[in-house]
């Protein structure tokens, strides 16, 4: 598969609408990490006055050394101390301080370093999606029920009447729409918290698979009329910068990893309600994940 266009799509596109990019001199565009990552996170909620979750949370790795590609899922649900806060889930953290309490708590918890975002909401995942044409995605029978189920809630992020809901009837390939995406990527109840993210990481790439025959030029076009949609600490000349790199990575296999790893974790309790977390294995997780995003 060809992958072009991933890195532009996965920087812009994680499951706010604010565009807030920092300028990088010439000689710090010099200075590039041979490992770049990007901490990818899709918002919860619909409503902007209310505090939101990260639902999603996924490091983007481009690695220019090993020449790869990586694609890492944070567990929503895994317990973490998040700063000032105590033990919690992770997703907790963005509610709190939004994007810098996140990314410390992440940084501190997994031995991590990361220091750039894309953000997006339900809404400007939405309004993304359909600017591309929808993405092609291949619905299974068990998913059909419980996808309509969720799609009717996804509708009304930006209609005010049902009375044109697409919802689908058959599996098999379909060319979703926005709404239709996001309630994809929104499935809970079918299955497990891993198979979630397993199922956002597929619209991710199925999105850059059908961008992919675009021409490498065209990237500064798509990166600014898309742009308008999403809220990052990127500069747009390193958001280039790191398309192009994609492209010379392109003939390369795009690696996937779902943390916590399922040898060294546990599902839980805590607290007086019984809260559902994901317990982890501390040393073991964290010496993966490194393995992961910095070797070969």
């Amino acid at each position: 598969m060809k992958k072009k266009g991933l890195i532009l799509l996965l920087l812009l596109i994680s499951l706010v609408s604010t565009f807030n990019v920092y300028g990088f001199s010439e000689s710090e565009m010099k200075e590039y990490k041979m490992v770049e990552n990007i901490l990818l996170i899709g918002l919860d909620g619909t409503n902007d006055k209310l505090p939101k979750r990260s639902d999603t949370m996924i490091i983007l790795t481009i690695d220019k050394l090993n020449k790869s590609l990586k694609l890492t899922s944070l567990a929503r649900d895994t317990l973490v101390k998040i700063p000032g806060r105590g033990e919690e889930k992770l997703t907790h953290a963005y509610a709190y301080g939004q994007e810098e309490l996140l990314m410390q708590t992440i940084n501190e918890n997994f031995d991590l370093d990361l220091k750039d975002y894309a953000v997006v909401n339900f809404k400007s995942f939405i309004d993304i999606v359909d600017i591309i044409g929808g993405v092609d995605i291949e619905v299974k029978e068990k998913e059909i029920n419980h996808l309509n189920e969720v799609i009717k809630a996804c509708y009304g992020v930006t209609h005010d009447e049902d009375k044109d809901i697409e919802y689908i009837t058959s599996s098999g390939n379909h060319n979703l729409n926005g709404y239709q995406a996001l309630a994809y990527a929104r499935i809970r109840k079918l299955d497990t918290i891993y198979k979630r993210d397993e199922r956002q990481r597929m619209i991710l790439t199925n999105i850059a698979h059908k961008l992919s025959d675009v021409s490498i030029s065209k990237y500064p076009q798509i990166a600014k009329s898309i742009l308008r949609y999403v809220k990052v600490n990127i500069a747009f000349n390193k958001i280039i910068d790191l398309a192009f790199t994609a492209h010379e990575l392109a003939s390369y296999d795009i690696s996937q990893l779902e943390f916590p790893i399922s040898e060294y974790r546990e599902e839980g309790r805590i607290g007086e309600n019984g809260t559902y977390v994901v317990k982890w294995n501390k040393n073991k997780n964290i010496e993966l994940l490194h393995q992961f995003i910095y070797s070969n």
